[in-house]
């Protein structure tokens, strides 16, 4: 006998409206709840498009997993999921980041296409988001124009923006500034392990005048604080983040504000800035 455990009905029975595409999309509209969630990241990681376009427009809970799912950049799956959120703008009756717009969008780990991050932007479904998260996704490689674009289209419901470990250069983030301006209902930014130098820190902080409802903002540590190796200069960190910090408190008065190295290879901890230096363990 095989040590293996027998297949469950519940996984028989998604396989099985895998083979009849056809069967699968006629069956959404009575298909139990319980049968979405496996039937949906099979269809996503076998890329059956049309089976996932029809399962976004009949989608039965408020979050749509998609972030988990995006293990590699792949233009037609993505696609294929933002036509079927698009499709539910085009119905009078709603069925069982739906009957409110997509609020949560969380795309990470992974690697986006240009022509991903431009279907984001001009996706419509997209234009009344809360929450933004794109933590581990690299941008580094990508045009921000797109990026640009859709944060001017959220700028007046946005309340997080996650783009940790994005890899962000200094051209690209100063494409975002102007749109980020305006995103006055954001309560929480995290740009850490992003590559930005200290003079376009001091200008994104500057872009946050008006950025009144900001309750945590989290930040890289200046270019300047790393050695030719990628290593932290502990005297320039320490001279070099009070000075950004007081820099954003002549711009308005912050809560909670840290800045912060990238994780040490060594001990993965961080050098931490919040109005007192805190080192990682290799340098306490």
């Amino acid at each position: 006998m095989s040590g293996q455990d027998p297949p469950t009905l519940l996984h028989l029975a998604v396989q099985s409206l895998l083979r009849d595409e056809a069967l699968a999309i006629s069956a959404l509209q009575c298909l139990p709840r319980v049968l979405f969630p496996p039937l949906f990241k099979e269809a996503f990681n076998h890329g059956q498009s049309n089976i996932l376009r029809a399962m976004v427009a009949v989608w039965p809970f408020s979050f749509l997993p998609v972030g988990t799912l995006m293990k590699t950049s792949h233009l037609e799956t993505l696609q294929a999921v933002l036509d079927g959120v698009d499709m539910l703008r085009t119905q009078k009756v709603l069925p069982r980041y739906l009957k409110t717009p997509l609020e949560t969008l969380s795309i990470t780990v992974c690697k986006l296409s240009q022509l991903d991050l431009n279907s984001l932007s001009q996706s419509q479904s997209l234009h009344q988001l809360k929450h933004l998260n794109l933590r581990l996704v690299k941008l580094i490689d990508l045009y921000p124009t797109p990026f640009r674009d859709l944060l001017n289209s959220v700028a007046g419901t946005l309340q997080t923006l996650e783009l940790e470990g994005c890899w962000m250069v200094d051209s690209q983030l100063i494409t975002l500034l102007p749109a980020l301006s305006q995103c006055s209902q954001l309560t929480r930014v995290n740009f850490y392990d992003n590559d930005i130098s200290m003079a376009v820190l001091k200008d994104l902080l500057y872009h946050t005048a008006n950025l009144n409802q900001l309750i945590q903002e989290l930040y890289p540590a200046p270019l300047e604080c790393y050695d030719d190796r990628g290593d932290v200069r502990v005297g320039r960190f320490a001279q070099l983040c009070p000075e950004l910090m007081d820099t954003l408190i002549t711009v308005r008065q912050p809560k909670r504000v840290s800045f912060a190295t990238h994780m040490c290879h060594k001990c993965c901890q961080r050098c931490i800035y919040d109005l007192e230096t805190r080192l990682c363990h290799c340098w306490q």
